[in-house]
């Protein structure tokens, strides 16, 4: 048990100090972003595809680490996910794990439906000693881990009911709900978390509630990226140029739903193809008339089996599609 502490207190440590990169960039024009209340969105992730280096690692890691249920596999790929839906696809395609300085993927994040199921997320990584760190945003919490190839994944649980807004005078920083400045990422409390586990039986997958709910990316240049973005339907939530990232809502309270940044260096190509990353991922639109204007404004796509595939200016791939009820 003592074992098992000291790991997670030091992934805790040294993970924070790079998730704390944001929340250090100091001296921002004053910008005060107050949250877009707006009551739907006009589109969802579908599947985000990974490529990686061995696929039986990647099981082991989705399935028992994470709490997926392996929906399908081939010899060379395997989707997981919850009992309705699949939310990753691994492809057994790289050579080498992920490697920093390149543009592409930063993180994916992975929300739970409530406190309940976050507090089951959390309890599996304990059971299983899997390093992680654990991070309050306000507007969010959040649990950060890497997959088997170094892929970053977050574990959410949206709580957008405790923000108010987003203060960058002399460095950026939250108010809450209550008033309360806090630091963009602060140490998230896991024992009460713990508190609210009502079910310890892990051999249950994932809630069919569970989504993939943001994708934070490496851009090459994140102006040229974040008006792309714009252009599918988001709407601009932050933007801070001088630092290099911005991100963008998609509708409804929580507006995090797609985030850049140019930490790791302006005009970085993407990674090459035998290196673990993104493949690409599906954003599904909730009408047929959202999906259309956003085609009108990228002008170039290639329709095939019902999905319309764009890059975006970075190079990442893109399916659109119509959400399927």
């Amino acid at each position: 048990m003592q074992q098992k502490e000291s790991i997670k207190k030091k992934w805790h440590f040294d993970f924070r100090k790079n998730m704390d990169t944001f929340s250090t960039l100091a001296k921002a024009n004053p910008i005060k972003n107050q949250i877009n209340k707006t009551s739907e969105e006009f589109a969802s992730f579908g599947a985000i595809h990974l490529n990686n280096t061995s696929l039986e690692k990647s099981t082991n890691f989705w399935t028992k680490i994470v709490g997926m249920k392996l929906r399908k596999s081939t010899e060379n790929s395997a989707e997981f996910g919850t009992e309705t839906k699949t939310l990753v696809v691994v492809h057994q395609t790289a050579k080498t794990p992920f490697k920093k300085g390149y543009s592409g993927i930063y993180h994916f994040a992975i929300h739970a439906p409530n406190m309940g199921e976050f507090a089951r997320m959390l309890h599996r990584l304990h059971d299983n000693n899997y390093p992680y760190s654990p991070v309050d945003h306000t507007m969010s919490k959040s649990l950060y881990l890497d997959d088997p190839d170094g892929i970053n994944v977050e574990f959410t649980l949206e709580t957008p009911e405790r923000f108010k807004r987003v203060i960058s005078d002399g460095g950026i920083k939250i108010e809450d709900a209550t008033g309360n400045i806090r630091g963009a990422s602060v140490y998230l409390e896991v024992d009460k978390i713990l508190e609210n586990l009502e079910n310890k039986d892990l051999d249950k997958p994932l809630s069919k509630h569970t989504y993939i709910g943001h994708l934070h990316l490496y851009a090459n240049n994140v102006q040229k990226a974040n008006a792309f973005y714009k252009k599918l339907g988001f709407t601009q939530f932050n933007n801070f140029p001088e630092f290099m990232f911005a991100d963008l809502g998609a509708g409804g309270p929580y507006q995090h739903r797609l985030a850049m940044n140019s930490w790791h260096g302006m005009e970085k190509p993407l990674a090459p193809a035998d290196h673990a990353g993104m493949a690409h991922f599906q954003l599904n639109y909730s009408t047929k008339e959202k999906l259309s204007e956003a085609l009108n404004n990228v002008t170039v796509f290639e329709e095939k089996n019902g999905y319309y595939c764009v890059y975006d200016p970075t190079g990442n791939k893109l399916l659109l599609t119509i959400e399927k009820g």
